[in-house]
């Protein structure tokens, strides 16, 4: 296949009328242009130019016709090209956002408010998943970025780490146990637990057990977060949690405790996720600064995780 440089060439002296003429316009050799209509009569067995006068060439018919599909071809790759710059440099456009469900009421407004503060033109088409199936949208292409866990991710996913915490005991504000700055996992195995029943999820909750040689009694298992909390309000057990609202009360109004684990327990991190398979677009780019921005530099979600100390 002739190099797309020599159809260029080869199009500048059909221009300009001749090597010498094009020569001096592009400011390319002569040699390297008569070596190019070489190459391109070559390759396609045609005869393009005819000597006209000494300094001159002009087209043969079939000559009229190779130039003219040429200039479409590099027209449209001219087209393209541009396109695809833009792509990457365009400030303004849609970003197809994944979110672990459970935590989307939390970081999604957060992050909403820090591009409105920055005067972004950057829109959030945001899609709620569990992490199985976050992993699949990023694979697929579905989805441009996540925020996410980074439990036991896809080999071609990377991942960004913006917030590192422990996960905490959730417990009825009526329970014996709220009253306690921290508590061991051991004290809870006999106690009925609640358990957020999300693919991968789950085994991160019971993980904190099993590495201390546990196993919790599970009572209930619900994919809703917040039916969790208000299941844990209304007294049917524990749960284990890792974000928490501002509030300290359950749907029903029901009181609910936070309380720090002493155990050392796996820490959760919660971040920025993608495909390595792609090179991320200027605006993905912009966003993802944003989220560094505002969860690491600014720590604009502290408050919804439970330190060692109680939270007032």
């Amino acid at each position: 296949m002739t190099p797309f440089r020599q159809l260029r060439y080869a199009v500048a002296v059909a221009d300009f009328g001749g090597v010498q003429a094009a020569s001096v316009k592009i400011s390319i050799s002569q040699p390297a242009l008569t070596n190019a209509i070489q190459k391109v009569e070559q390759e396609y067995g045609l005869k393009i130019f005819l000597r006209d006068r000494p300094n001159k060439l002009k087209l043969t018919s079939v000559g009229r016709r190779f130039i003219a599909n040429a200039k479409r071809l590099i027209e449209n790759a001219e087209e393209f090209e541009d396109t695809a710059r833009n792509l990457n440099k365009n400030l303004s456009g849609t970003i197809q956002l994944g979110c672990f469900t459970p935590t989307a009421a939390f970081i999604i407004p957060t992050i909403l408010q820090a591009m409105k503060d920055r005067d972004l033109d950057i829109s959030l088409q945001v899609h709620e998943a569990d992490l199985d199936e976050l992993n699949t949208m990023l694979t697929q292409g579905s989805i441009d970025i996540a925020l996410t866990y980074n439990m036991f991710p896809n080999p071609s996913i990377d991942f960004e780490t913006l917030i590192e915490e422990r996960p905490y005991v959730l417990v009825s504000k009526n329970d014996p146990l709220a009253i306690r700055e921290a508590i061991s996992l051991k004290e809870l195995v006999d106690k009925e637990m609640v358990s957020l029943s999300l693919p991968i999820t789950e085994q991160f909750f019971l993980s904190c057990f099993s590495q201390l040689k546990l196993r919790p009694k599970v009572r209930h298992q619900t994919k809703s977060y917040e039916l969790a909390r208000s299941l844990v309000g209304a007294g049917e057990g524990y749960a284990i949690m890792i974000m928490r609202p501002v509030t300290n009360r359950a749907y029903d109004g029901n009181g609910l405790a936070y309380i720090p684990i002493l155990d050392d327990v796996p820490t959760a991190q919660y971040g920025l996720a993608s495909t390595n398979r792609a090179i991320p677009t200027k605006l993905v780019e912009i966003f993802s600064e944003v989220c560094r921005e505002t969860l690491i530099t600014e720590r604009a979600a502290k408050q919804y995780f439970v330190k060692a100390e109680p939270l007032a």
